[in-house]
């Protein structure tokens, strides 16, 4: 995924972040190794028996469990308040609008009342959020429980120098004092290993990451094939989707069409692995081609005019905003989204959503999808006494509470009467106050339960996302270096990303020939970029090592 631009104040603060921690910095023998991390005892899995059975069963290749309604009378599982009456601090991104204050935010205040804690949440919009936690690293003072979004400069170190080694309150059995922690899957907790150690609670995702969002509402309007079979198709489309009268463009922005065409050209997320040796996408020719792509639809006019802004701009917020809105038709978000659209959905009942796989982008192509980060991020506990920790840990637990229950439903919708309402089926609708308190507060980068398909009072909407995620997550592609560390690219990756989408977009814009992107991909070897690959390669190596040896 194409990060957006990083100003240099933000880099800045990640230098002193990484000041700050040069003191605790690592080498091959210390132990953030990844041969450490691959001999750490995960906590053992014992998933919840107590809830609905799905009606849209998953898979065991990573497909969703799917429900359509919400319990009638959902149970309390947990056994009460985890707190103790005392102050805990967070630290949380939203890709939301930021929600009002405890004092005038009545989803807070109740979620409060049932963990019996007073949780003073600093949350920042998802684009500030690296020049938050690297000032939040370079300072004295952490929150209690921290958000760790991957990559994050100098983790380990961090971790190793300022946050809790969890390990023995979490390692095989011992999660079992947190069951809804281990109703997690193992595959969710590699994202927190770091050091030879369990450093955090994970946020669980799925194996569908980004896809193409479409509104099938304005594309059914114009009659228009929603499923285009070819990159010429789908320009096609595109071309009549664009009404820029009515102020109307059919892609919200150029990364996300690079990306998208990428996925169309079957070239895999981020890193390209043969045989332990590693290719960056960018080094590809279809990158290339990606780009003269991305720019003839530039050319074309339909890309939204708007879309190429300053530094540390919201994207994710605007692009949301241009779709709910209809000003863009195709948007790129993450699989998560599909019931928040319909949440925030202004367009009134016709409001009709889908999802779009990329189609093959010729004769000689085959598309794929990309996988996302089945651990989207974690939550880091500061060093404090075990007491104290345990209490941190019973609080995330609450919080991860499966589907169907009652925890879940205030957790995730607020209290009844007040952020959401039956509707004559017994699902909770959203009201204007919970949508204005819950989403952007942050709420659920804290601690998660397993992700399910659910979109409220629309059905249909959760079976188009059940019937996507079985089309696509056969055809998806991950990551290789997932999971995996490099010093370099925790310090340099901000820069580095920064060059690559200003070269970037001077090619969408005309500005530059594709051509020009030779000469950036070498800068960017020549500024990190190899070594990075070969930090990446050693890791992949010695994780292979370990595995063997198991």
């Amino acid at each position: 995924m194409i990060p957006p631009p990083i100003d240099r104040r933000t880099l800045l603060l990640g230098t002193l972040g990484a000041v700050a921690l040069a003191g605790c910095g690592t080498d091959a023998g210390s132990p953030t190794a990844p041969n450490n991390n691959a001999k750490v005892k995960l906590p053992t899995y014992k998933p919840f028996t107590g809830g609905p059975k799905p009606d849209l069963p998953g898979t065991p290749e990573g497909v969703l469990d799917g429900f359509l309604k919400y319990p009638a009378d959902p149970i309390k599982v947990t056994g009460g308040a985890p707190g103790d009456g005392s102050t805990v601090t967070t630290f949380v991104q939203t890709f939301s609008p930021v929600s009002p204050g405890a004092s005038s935010n009545r989803y807070w205040q109740e979620l409060n009342k049932a963990l019996n804690i007073d949780l003073k949440i600093s949350v920042v919009p998802a684009s500030e959020y690296t020049q938050k936690f690297t000032a939040i690293v370079a300072g004295d003072e952490l929150p209690d429980l921290l958000h760790v979004r991957n990559p994050t400069i100098d983790i380990p170190a961090f971790l190793n120098a300022k946050c809790q080694d969890l390990t023995p309150l979490l390692a095989e059995g011992a999660v079992n004092e947190y069951p809804f922690l281990a109703n997690i899957q193992p595959v969710f907790w590699k994202q927190c290993i770091h050091n030879g150690a369990i450093y955090g609670v994970p946020v669980p995702r799925a194996v569908q990451g980004l896809l193409m969002f479409r509104r099938d509402d304005l594309i059914s309007a114009k009659g228009l094939n929603p499923d285009p079979s070819s990159f010429g198709e789908f320009r096609e489309l595109c071309q009549g989707l664009t009404e820029p009268r009515a102020n109307r463009w059919a892609l919200t922005g150029p990364d996300i069409t690079v990306n998208f065409v990428l996925q169309m050209l079957g070239v895999p997320g981020n890193w390209k692995d043969d045989g332990g040796k590693l290719t960056n996408i960018i080094e590809l020719e279809q990158y290339k081609q990606a780009l003269a792509d991305a720019a003839q639809l530039f050319k074309d006019g339909v890309i939204h005019p708007d879309s190429f802004p300053g530094p540390n701009a919201n994207l994710a917020a605007t692009y949301k905003q241009w779709f709910t809105a209809g000003s863009a038709v195709l948007n790129v978000d993450n699989y998560t989204a599909w019931p928040e659209y319909y949440t925030q959905n202004i367009s009134g009942p016709s409001f009709k959503l889908g999802g779009m796989l990329p189609p093959n982008h010729d004769g000689s192509t085959k598309a794929v999808t990309w996988q996302g980060n089945p651990s989207f991020s974690f939550t880091a506990f500061k060093k404090a006494p075990e007491a104290r920790i345990k209490q941190l840990l019973r609080i995330c637990d609450w919080l991860a509470a499966p589907f169907g229950s009652a925890e879940y439903l205030l957790t995730n919708y607020g209290a009844e009467n007040v952020g959401w309402q039956r509707n004559a089926d017994g699902d909770p609708v959203q009201t204007d106050t919970g949508k204005a308190e819950v989403p952007g507060l942050g709420v659920k980068y804290i601690a998660a339960p397993p992700f399910v398909l659910y979109t409220p009072g629309q059905p249909q909407a959760t079976k188009d996302g059940h019937a996507y995620q079985l089309k696509s997550v056969p055809i998806s592609v991950g990551d290789p270096t997932l999971g995996m560390y490099s010093p370099t690219s925790s310090r340099q990756n901000a820069s580095l990303n920064t060059q690559l989408t200003d070269a970037r977009h001077a090619v969408i814009r005309g500005e530059k020939p594709v051509s020009s992107w030779d000469e950036t991909v070498e800068q960017w070897r020549q500024s990190g970029g190899d070594q990075i690959r070969s930090e990446f390669e050693q890791a992949l190596a010695q994780n292979s090592q370990s595995v063997g040896e198991r």
